[in-house]
């Protein structure tokens, strides 16, 4: 019944998406509120307690703005909602048409850095959408989250929704299909290749492992943080404190991929292993590390995952006099700027 109802609410509208909201999160119980009025909805088991009544699912459609809660989190949204619950799972869906959708989307991922960074931006959050609609199988194409692209709904930054209007209908194509395209903050000197950084990841002719300083402009360009080795001592149960470490990657530059710790006898982890240990991640998968008294000191290069579109690297290139498609070009050579009519 429910996918019935999504179905038909679909295709009713045109360039509309299906938004997982506060994905990451996960709340069981969210309150909703417009000028139809205010609602909590909680999940019970595979059906829903709204205002303490028991339903199978709830729709909130037509009203002009929507504002939710979840726990502390408030946040406003246009377009509709659809709420399920699946084995005691809260599902909250936001019908968003495409322009609102990617307007928020890039006033989230890149409020500032120039018209033609804002550009190059838009078409990349296009494609990115486009590019992975039907990979989630409950009702939704996205998630709100840095999984998908964040998206935090309303008010979205004027410049931003010009910058989508500026570019509607268009994104990066490759032989006529949607390219695979990814961004990330600061690449901190090295622009990676998927295979680099996720297991079983295809690269493509586009993409480039590249040294790449434009993103000296950067505030986290270079950095340093510190994690307190006693805090691993107790969470990985060693028998002394590590007084070194040895950290494991394919190649120079590349991402760490794991560690060797000697604490006194050597013991290897993978990447997640010790660093689900920290008590906050490092920014970034490149970077050194030493041992110092009862401190691990990391030096970092970058802030993301440095695969695809450096939007401080885009920003420099827009400063520098760089259109959006200079932009685009330098990061994905060989694609097409196309529109999304022509997608086999």
């Amino acid at each position: 019944m429910i996918k019935l109802l999504l179905y038909l609410f679909l295709i009713s509208v045109s360039k509309t998406f299906t938004i997982r909201v506060f994905s990451a999160s996960k709340p069981q119980e969210v309150t909703i509120s417009s000028s139809q009025g205010t609602y909590n909805i909680k999940a019970a088991g595979d059906a829903l307690l709204i205002n303490g009544k028991a339903e199978s699912y709830f729709q909130a459609m037509g009203a002009a703005k929507y504002t939710l809660w979840a726990g502390d989190v408030k946040r406003s949204y246009a377009g509709g909602f659809t709420f399920f619950s699946s084995g005691g799972e809260l599902f909250v869906l936001n019908y968003i048409d495409e322009e609102n959708y990617l307007a928020s989307v890039v006033s989230s991922e890149l409020p500032s850095g120039g018209t033609e960074a804002l550009l190059a931006q838009a078409i990349l959050a296009r494609t990115y959408a486009y590019m992975n609609m039907g990979e989630h199988d409950a009702g939704y194409e996205l998630l709100d989250s840095q999984l998908s692209q964040v998206y935090r709904g309303l008010p979205v930054n004027s410049d931003a929704l010009k910058a989508v209007k500026g570019t509607e209908g268009l994104i990066l194509g490759y032989k006529g299909d949607v390219a695979q395209v990814y961004y990330h903050s600061t690449c901190g000197g090295m622009i990676l290749l998927p295979s680099d950084v996720w297991e079983g990841a295809k690269d493509q002719p586009y993409h480039r492992r590249m040294r790449d300083t434009l993103c000296n402009i950067s505030p986290l360009y270079a950095w340093e943080d510190t994690f307190r080795l006693d805090s691993l001592f107790f969470a990985l149960k060693l028998r002394a404190l590590p007084d070194s470490i040895k950290l494991i990657r394919d190649t120079t530059g590349a991402p760490v991929k794991g560690f060797i710790l000697y604490s006194p006898d050597s013991i290897f982890y993978l990447y997640n292993a010790l660093v689900n240990s920290f008590d906050h991640r490092p920014k970034t998968r490149r970077f050194t590390a030493e041992v110092t008294d009862s401190l691990l000191l990391i030096h970092g290069h970058g802030y993301g995952h440095a695969v695809g579109m450096c939007q401080f690297g885009a920003i420099a290139l827009a400063r520098s006099g760089a259109n959006y498609r200079d932009i685009l070009f330098h990061y994905f050579p060989g694609t097409q700027i196309m529109a999304v009519s022509r997608i086999k």
